[in-house]
């Protein structure tokens, strides 16, 4: 029931009169009172509605419980396994990292989840049919980050630079693509300068249906290693690195239209990613990448290895390795694109 309702509701009680003193204290109860349960699946807090997972796991049609002498609530399906972390923001689909926007909470033995993690993390990967309109995809925009003056990562020791293995990438994936029947957009087809802002606007200005950034990583730590995936990080949400929102994100870009389609998206890239490299898995994750913020069709950033980590980096020099890396974003869109079509004709 809304504030208001609950207003309404006292007032209509017979014999309550309300004196101004118990006027002024109406705000503080019904504050209160929104932080209690409003029915056995639902809880409010910090103003937001949170739904307990067990309620989910039967709207999936899944089995949940609490692991024995572990700290995670676990969603099982015939072929998904959820694990739910108390009071965090991290959970895991089938052993994937995904980075949720707000922490989960505990009430009473229960573990709830926030309703805006359940419309834009959680139930377009186990329910995208549950998302609205099926997005195409069949034309594909390939962006190799960086290039011309600006290199992006480097490693001298390796002869190594971002913009040329992004490129490299870049065009391996191409050519797997087009042999598929796939029609393919280059945001640079040589080696140059191009503003981020010029990246989403060329895949708009030909109409692209998905829109894939690659790049890798570089850290300070030289053991840092592992694969991740970045969608943009939905309104009033924290990117992952923030631990909470702030007034800043606030604004809705035009690449959260497709919140629902960018983290399936990114899911299928990661997974593929990951069991065809059989690198540590660093999930999915959220960031307000300028090359997502314009988007007009699902996109996802791909960080494809740490530059700075010496046994990856002497992968990177092998061309068997980028076709292999090349192969492993292929089979993501593809699994991507066949899980819209299972949807699409149900």
């Amino acid at each position: 029931m809304s504030m208001r309702g609950r207003a309404l509701l006292l007032h209509s009680v017979p014999g309550i009169r309300f004196t101004r003193a118990l006027s002024r204290w109406l705000p503080f109860l019904l504050l209160a009172s929104a932080a209690l349960p409003l029915c056995g699946r639902t809880i409010r807090h910090e103003g937001r509605t949170y739904t307990a997972v067990a309620s989910l796991a039967k709207d999936f049609g899944m089995q949940s419980y609490w692991l024995k002498g572990e700290n995670l609530y676990r969603m099982r399906g015939s072929d998904t396994i959820v694990d739910v972390t108390p009071r965090s923001r991290l959970l895991r689909i089938n052993s994937m990292p995904l980075y949720l926007g707000f922490p989960t909470i505990e009430s009473k033995g229960q573990l709830y989840l926030a309703n805006a993690d359940l419309s834009r993390a959680l139930r377009p990967i186990l329910a995208p049919q549950r998302s609205g309109r099926i997005p195409n995809c069949r034309r594909i925009a390939i962006d190799a980050g960086h290039g011309g003056k600006d290199h992006g990562a480097i490693n001298s020791a390796f002869g190594l630079s971002e913009k040329a293995l992004s490129f490299d990438v870049a065009r391996r994936l191409q050519q797997l693509l087009l042999a598929a029947g796939f029609e393919v957009i280059q945001t640079r087809r040589e080696d140059r300068y191009l503003p981020l802002s010029q990246r989403p606007e060329r895949a708009k200005q030909r109409s692209a249906d998905l829109f894939l950034s690659l790049h890798f990583n570089a850290a300070a730590s030289k053991t840092a290693s592992g694969y991740e995936t970045f969608a943009l990080t939905p309104q009033y949400q924290a990117s992952t690195r923030y631990s909470k929102p702030s007034a800043n994100d606030s604004t809705r870009f035009a690449g959260n239209r497709q919140d629902p389609w960018n983290v399936l998206l990114a899911y299928h890239i990661q997974q593929e990613l990951v069991r065809r490299m059989a690198g540590p898995d660093r999930g999915v994750k959220r960031a307000r990448f300028k090359v997502l913020k314009g988007l007009h069709c699902p996109g996802v950033l791909v960080e494809m290895g740490f530059m700075s980590h010496a046994p990856t980096a002497e992968k990177l020099c092998s061309a068997a390795h980028r076709q292999q890396l090349a192969q492993s974003l292929f089979d993501g869109i593809v699994a991507y694109r066949k899980r819209l079509q299972s949807i699409q004709f149900r």
